[in-house]
């Protein structure tokens, strides 16, 4: 009875339900077209551009690890730079501070030289303050003489006086000529440092090599002054003897003489020449002071000569 029911039913349903059905369906039918159409042209797209996309990503990202390392490379070669530029700058102020020592060596290297020539030259030529050799110990010939200036405190010195003796000096020379009171060399005199009044020279100082001058003899002769003595020296004037040979008012042979000496004995050769301010600069450096030149350019025989004196402090 219930099947005869439900058949009843479909049969009395159906004419009226299907239409209804066929109508709806024709709509959801006109709708879902487009969408599988849509749905096609997706599926063809993610197929065909897929890959490119892909791709393109993929380059981009090689575009970028390549850029990223080539930026690593510029901070390092900027790296390397800078380090460059504190190494040359510390370069030149290397080479900056090893310039300026240069000349301090080559002073140093100068001095050795000079000192190892020297004793080369003349070591073997020239005794302690390197005046010609007197083996023998000083000889006081005029011991009276020399006594009486010791015990009154007036010890007055003409060094290397020759034949142009002083009567109120103590007359020193390495030859025994007349008028001398000692035989001795300049450099070996039998006083106390301290105990002269005063030294005087004429025509000796250019006997002796500049640094003999320089490191023996004038500091030998300034520990002898008693503080405040005087020293005193004539010697020949190169600059006023250069100046009159420019001049042609002086004889190639008059020059010649004075500035290698007559070189009649042992002791007349020259050795230096000076001028009033290469003297002034030896005896400052000797530790003279009131350094004056009273006399310059003066004519003396074949020479033209200075005096220049000093004082002991």
């Amino acid at each position: 009875m219930a099947a005869n029911l439900r058949t009843s039913i479909k049969s009395v349903l159906r004419p009226i339900v299907l239409p209804i059905w066929r109508k709806i369906w024709a709509r959801l039918e006109t709708r879902l077209s487009p969408i599988e159409s849509r749905v096609t042209t997706l599926d063809q797209a993610w197929n065909v551009h897929l890959p490119a996309f892909l791709n393109a990503v993929s380059t981009v990202g090689a575009f970028g690890h390549r850029l990223s390392a080539q930026a690593q490379e510029l901070r390092q070669l900027s790296a390397q730079a800078q380090e460059f530029q504190k190494l040359s700058l510390r370069m030149q102020q290397e080479l900056e501070a090893a310039s300026g020592q240069i000349p301090r060596l080559w002073d140093r290297i100068e001095f050795a030289r000079r000192e190892m020539m020297f004793e080369l030259a003349h070591g073997n030529r020239f005794d302690a303050a390197f005046g010609p050799k007197v083996e023998s110990a000083p000889l006081i010939v005029n011991r009276e003489k020399v006594e009486t200036a010791i015990a009154a405190g007036n010890v007055r010195l003409n060094l290397g006086c020759g034949h142009l003796a002083l009567p109120d000096h103590i007359n020193v020379d390495m030859r025994n000529l007349p008028g001398v009171d000692i035989v001795a060399s300049v450099d070996r005199l039998p006083f106390e440092v301290g105990t002269v009044s005063a030294i005087f020279s004429a025509h000796l100082v250019e006997h002796f090599p500049q640094e003999a001058l320089r490191r023996r003899l004038l500091p030998y002769w300034m520990s002898l002054l008693k503080p405040g003595g005087m020293f005193q020296a004539i010697t020949p004037d190169a600059a006023a003897m250069l100046k009159a040979a420019a001049g042609g008012d002086y004889s190639f042979e008059d020059f010649r003489e004075v500035l290698f000496g007559g070189q009649d004995y042992e002791g007349d050769y020259h050795y230096n020449l000076l001028t009033p301010d290469s003297m002034t600069t030896l005896l400052t450096e000797a530790g003279l002071t009131e350094i004056a030149v009273p006399v310059a350019g003066r004519r003396n025989g074949k020479c033209y000569e200075f005096e220049i004196v000093g004082r002991r402090p």
